[in-house]
């Protein structure tokens, strides 16, 4: 909303309202005289303040005659905070009341809150004046609490407070921004419509994040206003379409091409019916002319979050991105007005559930999920344990999938509670998110090396950790004397496996053969280690190059590993836990633990290690270890959480002091 707002009041019809300037001050001076007692009148120093203040605003409602010099006729002066606004003054000048000015100053004043993403108005009144806490009541405010000695010796005050979010629609916190406001009024007066110059001028609008931003500019070239609305919309944590990261994307087109890849089986079926090797399609807001394509255009606006474009299509075995093109709003307006309405209606309906933020956080954090794993890395309520933690620690917290994997810059750390492999979106949200500038946990180099069994291995030996004997084995090994000469049993391992995935055990020489050419199939190189017996394996938890945790993780009912993929009885699925304070884990297994996960980085691991005759063997170095409410935590409870959750805040305070290079 701009600063400067004619009336709709017909009472009022003849006058602004605007932002004070310097110019103001003898005015407002004047009227503090006027309506106040001298001990609650503020001083002409503290009124040159609030006209100057960028925390502060004053308003001035005058006369808007063309013909004559405009008269100023009333004021307020408001405080404004992060999230909720102050009315410190409000006044009109005797000679004009009782002709509906107050009234008018008043709703401006909750229209900018409401406009503006404000949470909250709040006054203080004196408690012997009836008739103005009437009066205030008529627009919603309501009592909070009482003052005592507020204006003086009992001289009570009353703070009253109005919410006006309470009663917001979702087009309220709808936003669109243009470089031509005048082509959209005529036919969309429902909506909330701003200039790209006042979105970027106009620092209100940084006081909220409340805001979702249409940037509908006929350009988003870097450096045009369109690039620069997006890019202050995602400094303010404004959600925005289309981000920076979005224009960039349509405008790469192998990243494009990975983007329509996701959707690649479902396009394959759509347009099964093509005869020809190309296919056009021009989506606006995710409605298309063509209803056949109504489905094919919502994912491809979802995968794209562009607002308009034209999707070029050809078939080589399959169809690929030929041209992606960015529309212009005022081709869009002249050619499909009326679907560019429809959408507008039904984009402006959709609730965007926001979870209020009821106190303020210092940082945003990402927790990576996938509700739908069968052993996620962290059960429902340790996720809600994490969530609580890095509350209490400073974070915003907004558990994602990887379908927002596009929405990592708005946040400021990125911690995975998800699986990860190299060859998935784990590792993809996880270099995106490092490259964007946030802290990462678990990091692309931690994901990529310890998912590898044969560096782990190399790594290890190299540095002269004890681990169990190894040998890597090729096709070649297969007819080789080296196989025959290996003492039984072995364990066999793909490169990239995990949590016992991948993982098998060999008892003989043709057992051996065997499973060797089903694995050589899947990779060129196989990791064979002496089979160490034991009734448990050890877990320590290394953050920051610490032990955090311990456990001894017993093996399954009548199998050989801690999970049994092949049982279908969930109780035989995986073995018994037993979680052991720091304090009483032997130093031979810590210090083993802390030099096998220091070769990684100092982010956060579990360390597998076997206890053969008082000696530590390292099993492997995992990222993404379990925490699950109940086993990881049975020692510290909240505390292990809150550990974690205050490692990832102190990086990104330490990040902030630090140059970062991207490779």
């Amino acid at each position: 909303m701009s600063l400067i707002c004619e009336m709709d009041n017909a009472a009022c019809k003849d006058y602004v309202i605007r932002e004070a300037g310097p110019e103001d001050l003898d005015f407002v001076e004047q009227l503090e005289k006027e309506c106040f007692e001298e001990k609650r009148q503020s001083s002409k120093r503290s009124l040159r303040n609030s006209i100057a203040s960028s925390s502060q605003l004053v308003f001035i409602i005058e006369s808007s005659t063309k013909r004559k010099q405009p008269v100023k006729m009333g004021a307020a002066v408001l405080i404004h905070y992060k999230r909720s606004i102050r009315i410190y003054s409000l006044a009109v000048d005797r000679q004009f009341r009782k002709i509906g000015l107050g009234e008018s100053l008043m709703r401006y004043i909750i229209s900018f809150a409401v406009s503006h993403g404000y949470e909250r108005i709040s006054l203080e009144v004196d408690m012997d004046n009836p008739k103005l806490i009437a009066w205030y009541r008529k627009f919603g405010f309501e009592s909070e609490r009482t003052l005592p000695d507020y204006y003086g010796p009992n001289e009570p005050g009353l703070r009253m407070t109005l919410v006006p979010s309470d009663k917001r629609t979702p087009q309220d916190k709808l936003l669109i921004v243009t470089d031509d406001v005048r082509s959209f009024k005529p036919w969309s007066s429902k909506l909330n419509f701003c200039s790209a110059q006042e979105y970027l001028s106009d620092h209100n609008y940084a006081k909220s994040s409340r805001f979702h931003v249409l940037n509908f500019c006929s350009s988003y070239k870097v450096h045009s206003l369109g690039y620069y609305v997006s890019l202050l919309a995602n400094a303010r944590n404004h959600t925005v379409l289309p981000s920076v990261v979005n224009m960039k994307d349509a405008s790469t087109p192998t990243v494009a091409q990975s983007l329509l890849d996701e959707i690649e089986d479902y396009l394959q079926a759509k347009l099964s019916f093509c005869t020809s090797h190309d296919f056009s399609l021009t989506v606006v807001m995710g409605k298309v002319n063509d209803q056949r394509f109504n489905e094919l255009a919502q994912k491809l606006f979802r995968l794209f979050s562009i607002p308009f474009f034209s999707l070029k299509l050809q078939f080589k075995g399959r169809w690929t991105v030929k041209k992606i093109k960015v529309l212009s709003v005022k081709n869009i307006i002249s050619e499909y007005q009326d679907l560019l309405k429809e959408a507008l209606d039904e984009y402006s309906a959709r609730k965007r559930h926001t979870r209020p933020r009821l106190k303020q956080f210092k940082y945003d954090l990402a927790i990576l999920v996938n509700r739908e794993e069968k052993t996620p890395p962290s059960c429902p309520e340790a996720l809600e344990r994490f969530r609580k933690a890095a509350e209490k620690i400073g974070f915003h917290v907004e558990f994602i999938t990887k379908s927002d994997r596009r929405r990592i810059c708005e946040f400021d750390a990125l911690f995975i509670r998800e699986t990860t492999a190299i060859e998935d979106h784990t590792y993809a949200i996880s270099r995106h998110a490092y490259t964007e500038g946030l802290v990462v946990i678990d990091d692309p180099w931690s994901i990529m090396l310890c998912s590898n069994k044969v560096y782990l291995h190399e790594k290890l030996a190299s540095a002269g950790v004890c681990q169990p004997r190894g040998w890597l084995l090729t096709k070649k090994d297969l007819a080789d004397e080296l196989t025959q000469s290996l003492v039984f049993p072995l364990v066999l391992k793909l490169p990239e496996s995990s949590f016992s995935q991948g993982v098998y055990k060999a008892n003989s020489y043709s057992e051996l053969q065997d499973r060797l050419r089903e694995m050589l199939k899947k990779s060129d190189l196989i990791i064979a280690q002496e089979f160490l017996v034991s009734e448990y394996d050890w877990r320590v938890g290394i953050l920051d190059n610490k032990p955090i945790f311990a456990c001894k993780y017993f093996m399954a009912r009548n199998h050989w590993q801690i999970y049994n993929w092949n049982s279908a009885d969930n109780i035989d699925f995986s073995g018994q836990h037993e979680t052991v304070s720091i304090d009483h884990v032997p130093a031979s297994i810590l210090n083993a633990a802390v030099r096998a996960s220091s070769l990684i980085g100092n982010g956060f691991y579990g360390v597998d290690l076997k206890e053969i005759g008082g000696k530590a063997y390292v099993i492997e170095v995992n990222d993404n270890p379990n925490v699950d409410f109940g086993v990881e935590d049975q020692i510290l409870g909240n505390e292990l959480y809150e550990t974690i959750m205050q490692s990832i805040f102190n990086r990104i305070e330490f990040e902030r002091q630090q140059v970062r290079y991207i490779s």
